[in-house]
């Protein structure tokens, strides 16, 4: 839900205009009081040289009595000028001019006449009146007095004004200061704060809180807008909460679809060969899951029509099962369960067989949603695929053990039976001899042959058992070779030194035994015929890809490679090169002995790699 964007009003009453209004008015009459002092001051500069003149106008007329006694006319007539120069000075003159008042220029007015008229006189005459000077004197010095006064006062009236003026400003100043921050602070610092505090509550997400401010101004405005925000923030985090609730009940359930399906692939692959019972076990664990009805499931066989097993989540048989008359079934007669609840049902199928199918009881009747129905399609495809494998499994057994059962008669018709046919022909022989009451020589000579047929029958039987009974428990071909070289060192002397190379060559478990069969094959030569003290075993692979097995030994050798007559060991070897695709040689070693060399095209190296066009 997007925020609003209508646009504001303009504010009546502006906090910053107001704000910048009180500053420019306390500034203007700042400047105003600074120009008026200024003024004021520039009025009161020279009074101080002006009263010291007025000031020293007193002492010159004392001089001057003081002159006119010692009968002196030039520095009479001297003095006389300077208190005239001084009378008349620049200073006085200005000081008359900056004040102005009509108080000042009458007292100065009476100094100059009563100089003028009455003091000057008496002292310019031939022979100075001192008498009447003296009797003068102190009415022109009270004059004088008069005069400073009034001129004093003139001046300390001016600085009055300037200090009253600085006075007025500082309290006008301070008043429009504490008008400043009472307004500030009503209509700034306190909805600051408001909003602040509305700030901290959304951000803990508490969207409940609202702020009111008075007027209109840009704080009330922001106010309302904030208000406003809180509230639509508060109904999207509504929003966002009720949706985010919804998501993690559906990450719920498929987590919870997920484990089961895990635990049920983890089941039924740690008991491959018997599923059906795990199968059942697993059923009340989907019904929790699905949070429906009971689940049943029905097993069959894919070449019959009827169910061999009948399952359900309570680990018991269905209510309704009619085992083993499928027929009447009521889910087959398309009749109501004895429930009266629907029924959704999912196909074990693979590869297109039947094998059962898997049954679901719907409560009050509400179909199942997308990913119940999904998460059961998904269980009757594992179901369904581990009863394949299963089936799968126990016919590639059976077809082991016949392959195995094939074997065995072969080695045998090869090997021993060849042997006990050819011994019932000597005892044939030695029936015929006996009755002809032959010669104890000839007698002699055929039992002996039968005894020895008998004792290489014996040893062959021996060696088939042998060959039978070898097991490759560890993985790789290379333990069991190194564990046949220690047993031939352990039980004939004969040193074996082991050169193995197929780390990174995988064979089959077939190519591995017929390997090791070969292997013994030939050590077992070695010791019964080569009369040898060292043998040398390499397997290796050769550049081509073949396998190359050499078993060396440093004995008497061999004229031929063909087996004399009642000897099959060279026979075997080839044989069993054969069924791995491979040639046998044997052969006379340089330095002496024999060579058996294998070599054969293992399996990995005959898969066929096609490049993918586009």
């Amino acid at each position: 839900m997007p925020l609003s964007s209508s646009p504001l009003p303009t504010p009546r009453h502006s906090v910053v205009f107001n704000t910048l209004l009180a500053f420019v008015v306390i500034i203007s009459f700042t400047l105003l009081s600074m120009l008026i002092s200024l003024y004021t001051a520039d009025a009161l500069q020279g009074d101080a040289e002006a009263i010291n003149h007025a000031g020293s106008l007193r002492m010159q007329a004392y001089r001057l009595a003081i002159t006119a006694q010692q009968d002196n006319p030039a520095l009479l007539q001297q003095h006389i000028e300077g208190l005239d120069r001084t009378l008349q000075s620049q200073s006085l003159r200005s000081a008359l001019t900056r004040h102005g008042g009509p108080t000042l220029s009458e007292r100065y007015n009476v100094v100059r006449q009563h100089w003028q008229q009455h003091m000057r006189p008496l002292l310019n005459n031939p022979a100075p009146t001192i008498l009447r000077y003296h009797e003068e004197l102190p009415h022109f010095v009270e004059e004088l007095n008069h005069f400073v006064l009034t001129l004093q006062q003139a001046s300390e009236q001016k600085l009055e004004i300037i200090r009253g003026l600085q006075i007025a400003t500082l309290f006008i100043s301070v008043i429009i200061a504490f008008v400043l921050i009472y307004g500030l602070h009503n209509n700034l610092a306190s909805p600051l704060s408001r909003l602040t505090e509305l700030t901290r509550q959304v951000s803990r997400g508490d969207f409940s809180g609202q702020v009111h401010i008075a007027g209109e101004t840009e704080l009330s405005q922001l106010g309302e807008t904030f208000n406003h925000m809180s509230r639509e923030l508060g109904e999207l985090y509504g929003e966002m909460e009720r949706k985010v609730d919804a998501k993690t009940a559906e990450l719920q359930q498929s987590n919870a679809s997920l484990q089961l399906l895990l635990n049920c692939a983890r089941m039924l692959y740690s008991q491959p060969s018997d599923p059906s019972r795990l199968m059942g076990q697993l059923l009340g664990k989907v019904q929790q899951v699905l949070g429906s009805g009971q689940v049943s499931l029905c097993l069959n066989q894919p070449t019959e029509q009827t169910s061999h097993t009948a399952l359900n989540s309570h680990q018991g048989q269905p209510d309704y099962c009619r085992l083993p008359h499928c027929d009447e079934c009521p889910i087959k007669q398309g009749e109501p369960l004895p429930s009266g609840l629907p029924l959704a049902s999912f196909d074990l199928r693979a590869s297109g067989a039947a094998l059962g199918v898997l049954h679901v009881e719907l409560p009050d009747g509400q179909p199942l949603q997308d990913w119940q129905s999904q998460l059961l399609v998904t269980l009757a495809d594992l179901f369904a695929a581990s009863l394949s494998l299963a089936q799968l499994g126990q016919h590639e057994a059976r077809l082991a053990l016949m392959e195995e059962r094939a074997v065995i008669a072969r080695e045998l018709h090869d090997s021993l039976a060849q042997s006990l046919s050819a011994q019932k022909l000597q005892l044939a022989r030695l029936k015929r001899q006996a009755s002809r009451s032959g010669v104890p020589e000839e007698l002699s000579e055929t039992l002996a042959q039968i005894e020895q047929g008998l004792n290489a029958a014996y040893r062959k039987l021996r060696e088939l058992l042998t060959t039978f009974r070898i097991r490759v428990d560890a993985p790789g071909l290379k333990p069991a070779v190194e564990a046949t070289c220690k047993e031939f060192m352990e039980n004939s002397g004969l040193r074996i030194q082991l050169d193995y190379q197929l780390e990174h060559c995988p064979l089959t478990p077939n190519e591995e035994i017929h390997c090791l069969q070969i292997v013994r094959e030939a050590l077992s030569n070695v010791l019964k015929h080569a009369q040898a003290a060292h043998c040398w075993l390499v397997l290796h692979q050769a550049e081509d890809g073949n396998i190359e097995v050499l078993i060396d030994d440093d004995g008497i050798g061999i004229r031929h490679s063909e087996s004399p007559s009642g000897h099959y060991g060279l026979s075997i070897l080839k044989e069993r090169a054969s069924s791995l695709g491979g040639q046998l040689e044997i052969v006379p070693r340089t330095a002496g002995g024999t060579r058996v060399q294998l070599h054969f095209t293992p399996s990995f190296r005959k898969i066929p790699l096609h490049q993918e066009t586009a």
